[in-house]
């Protein structure tokens, strides 16, 4: 055989085998790669990401099952595997709890948290809620279906809470806590408004303002003090209404709000204050501006006063609206069912121990009388207390009430318990026509005996003098000077 044709026969022979290898290497990577990928198919719905590796035809499969019928799942998926020879498992079954646990608690430090997890997943967005580690919580199985969402919401929610905590059992959420205001409450529930059908989701919340504007009501009583009730608003605490009355206390136990302007209540209060002497009872409502239609309607907050006994109603309604403004709306009434004669009692406002007499309250007067002793006390009286008239008229101001009950106390034991007798004078500056003003003194000397005879002094044992301009104790040409010159005198006699 030529050597030519045998050379031929081998390079034939080399190749066929060459070929042959190729095709046998060839065909073994192509059935590893269909079992890798027939593998990866089985675990991709695992739920903690089994993993699964191919060497040849072999499959290992390690990692993390949910539950033994999860993993006895895997196994059988696997073991059907085209081309597959062994399968070696190397799975570990998580715990199962139940009942299935969740809780977080916020106060001034944070959020913590404690219980399960179901997954790595969720562990990951629970911290993104809370923007720190959930390391706390133990990776368990057997929590109920939409768990995840649940929970993310829960936190959701109990974050705009000051202060609370969240409980999660089973299909069970609850969640308590405080809250600023009622809005507050409602936006953590709108955390919750999409939690899955069969949840049941409870809630109770306390709040530090129920959201309603501040409004508060005065109730006063000459006889018993003051108190308040209903809702301060921010930084009116009683001892500033106390103060702003000028009494000792106030009682009662309102609640505050935590937003309001104080300001506009005090100032109405202070000069609330000076007149609280002229009443036996005040009602008065009192409040953030926004509480005003809830008070009184358009015409703004309402004040019910019951005058003292001897009072003039209609000037004191008017003086007192004057003074309080706009934002109150004054009623002033005549007292009814003043207690017994001769009941005695403190005035809160004065601070006075007063006794009832002939219907009115007159101050206490325990003094042996005498001609000197009551001329000094007198004088003294009226240095400290006016007696003040309607401008250009012989009517008592509605400010008289108390100095008239004070003169009728001192002149009633003066004339009883030593028959002395007592002029009541009436004094004008020099401003106008002198007649007018001599006139004018008498007219109001005469209103103030008869002031005093109504309230018990024998009317035999008073009269009254109108000396006009013609006493001056001060210089006419200066208004200080006029002032005092417009006064009420008391000159007692044998």
């Amino acid at each position: 055989m030529p050597v030519r044709k045998v050379f031929g026969i081998l390079v034939f022979i080399l190749g066929v085998t060459v070929l042959c290898a190729y095709g046998s290497k060839h065909h073994a990577k192509w059935i590893e790669q269909a079992v890798a990928d027939g593998a990866s198919g089985a675990v991709a719905g695992s739920v903690h990401g089994l993993q699964t590796s191919v060497k040849g035809r072999d499959i290992e499969v390690s990692g993390l099952a949910d539950s033994a019928a999860e993993r006895d799942r895997i196994l059988e998926t696997l073991d059907i595997v085209e081309g597959r020879r062994v399968v070696r498992g190397r799975i570990k079954v998580l715990e199962s709890v139940s009942p299935y646990t969740f809780s977080a608690e916020k106060t001034d430090s944070g959020i913590t948290i404690s219980g399960h997890v179901p997954t790595e997943e969720a562990r990951a967005g629970i911290a993104v809620v809370l923007d720190s580690d959930a390391s706390a919580l133990k990776l368990a199985s057997g929590s109920p279906g939409g768990w995840t969402i649940v929970a993310q919401d829960g936190l959701s929610a109990l974050a705009k809470l000051n202060s609370g905590k969240l409980t999660m059992t089973d299909k069970t959420l609850v969640l308590s806590g405080e809250a600023t205001m009622p809005a507050d409450g409602e936006a953590a529930l709108g955390e919750l408004k999409d939690v899955p059908p069969g949840y049941v989701v409870k809630v109770e919340f306390d709040y530090l303002d129920d959201g309603t504007p501040a409004q508060f009501n005065l109730d006063y009583s000459a006889s018993d003090g003051a108190s308040v009730s209903g809702k301060l608003p921010a930084r009116l605490t009683l001892d500033k209404i106390a103060t702003a009355l000028g009494l000792e206390s106030v009682s009662g136990d309102p609640s505050t709000a935590i937003s309001g302007d104080p300001g506009p209540s005090l100032g109405i209060l202070k000069k609330l204050g000076p007149w609280l002497p002229e009443f036996e009872s005040v009602d008065l409502t009192l409040g953030d501006s926004d509480a005003a239609p809830m008070a009184g309607g358009d015409d703004g907050f309402p004040f019910v006063g019951m005058a003292a006994p001897g009072a003039d109603i209609e000037l004191l309604e008017k003086r007192v609206s004057a003074d309080l403004g706009d934002a109150v709306t004054v009623s002033v009434q005549a007292a009814s069912d003043l207690p017994p004669e001769g009941t005695s009692r403190v005035n809160v406002a004065t601070g006075e121990t007063e006794v009832l007499t002939a219907g009115y309250w007159l101050p206490q007067m325990d003094f042996v009388a005498g001609y000197g002793q009551c001329r000094d006390k007198a004088n003294a009286l009226l240095s400290k207390r006016d007696v003040n008239f309607v401008t250009g008229s012989a009517r008592l101001d509605a400010t008289s009430l108390r100095v008239i009950n004070a003169i009728t106390a001192l002149v009633k034991n003066c004339t009883q318990s030593t028959g002395l007798r007592v002029e009541v004078g009436g004094h004008t500056d020099s401003q106008g026509d002198s007649a007018f003003n001599m006139d004018l003194s008498q007219k109001r000397a005469d209103a103030v005996v008869e002031a005093l005879t109504a309230r018990g002094i024998p009317a035999d044992a008073i009269t009254a003098a109108g000396y006009g301009d013609t006493k001056p104790v001060a210089d006419n040409e200066t208004e200080d000077g006029r002032a005092a010159n417009r006064r009420v005198t008391l000159a007692f006699s044998q």
